[in-house]
Order: C-alpha cells, then structure tokens, then sequence
C-alpha cells in the first residue's frame, strides 16, 4: 500500500548564522594581533592613536559637510558647524602629534576607568541590602585605582598603556570568538 503523504528528504538544517571555520579564522587572527600588541606596546598605541585620529579627521569632515547641508535654523547650523570643528582639529592633532595623542587618550582612558568605578562604587553602596553588592564595589575600587595607577604611571610607561589595553581587548576578543568557533563546531 503507498503513502498518502508523500516524505520529503530531510537534510540536517544548517544553523544560522556565520561558518565556526571563519569566527575561527577570526579568533586566531585576534589573539595573533593582541600577542604582537603585548610585543610593542608603544608600536600598538601609535597605531591606536592613527586609528583614533584618521577616524577622528574623517568624523569631522563629516560633521562639517553636514552642518553646510543642514535646512535647519541658523543657531543649530552654527551648534553643527563648531562640533565638527572640534572633532576636525582634534583629529588633526593626533594625527600631527602621536606622542601628545598617545598621552591624551590615556590619561582620557585613566579619567574613565576612575569615573566608572566611583559610580560603581556608589552603586554598591546604594545596593548593600543585595547578596552580592561587594563585588560590585571590589570591580569599582579596582577601576579607581587602576585609573589612578595609570595616571601615576604616565611618565615612565605612558608611551605603551594603550598598547597594552589594545593588546588585552585583542586577546579577549580573539579568545571569546574562538571559543565560539569551537562551541558552534
């Protein structure tokens, strides 16, 4: 006797989403450019700071082209204008001085880190009747002193700390997608 219901073929679905083999590729590719980050740290911050300036430069210009274009009142025209400016001339003088820009994103980054973890800090505190509001304050007192170390450390090692941290964002980064990669597998 036949089927009434004719049965399709079926096939494993592929999931969706990117091949492991490439978020591998990427992985790899990552922690290949933390390593070489962690080997010249100051080659990595100039790098960081070129990167930072060009998109800088590009932003502004930007920025400009659209402060020109705007149909808008006059006074938010003029507001547009100035921003890109400011983002133009900075971008310029990173480009122009990497040794400055290297010290001004890290002590930029120092004034964050120490921000942040003062707000985490007090969000702690604000928190203590929660299991678990310590660890909170132990990541805020960690991001305090590692802002005030980096600020402390600026003459001696400010040339390589952005290296440093790009080194660490590139490692971690090429770390979680391997991981991925090798999950998705």
């Amino acid at each position: 006797m036949s089927d009434p219901m004719p049965r399709r073929e079926t096939r494993p679905r592929r999931p969706l989403g990117p091949d492991w083999r490439w978020l591998l590729v990427l992985g790899a590719l990552l922690i290949v450019g933390g390593v070489v980050a962690f080997l010249n740290p100051f080659a990595a911050s100039l790098t960081a700071v070129a990167i930072a300036g060009s998109i800088l430069l590009l932003g502004g210009v930007l920025q400009l082209w659209i402060a020109f274009q705007d149909d808008g009142p006059g006074s938010a025209r003029l507001v547009s204008g100035l921003l890109g400016f400011i983002v133009l001339a900075f971008g310029v003088a990173l480009l122009a001085n990497p040794l400055a820009g290297i010290v001004s994103l890290t002590l930029i980054i120092a004034g964050f880190f120490i921000a942040v973890g003062l707000l985490r800090v007090l969000l702690a505190f604000h928190l203590r009747e929660r299991r678990g509001w310590g660890w909170l304050a132990l990541a805020g007192a960690i991001s305090v002193a590692l802002g005030l170390w980096i600020i402390f450390a600026i003459p001696e090692a400010g040339g390589g700390i952005l290296g440093i941290f790009l080194g660490i964002e590139l490692l971690t980064s090429g770390i979680g997608v391997a991981a991925l990669a090798w999950r998705l597998r």
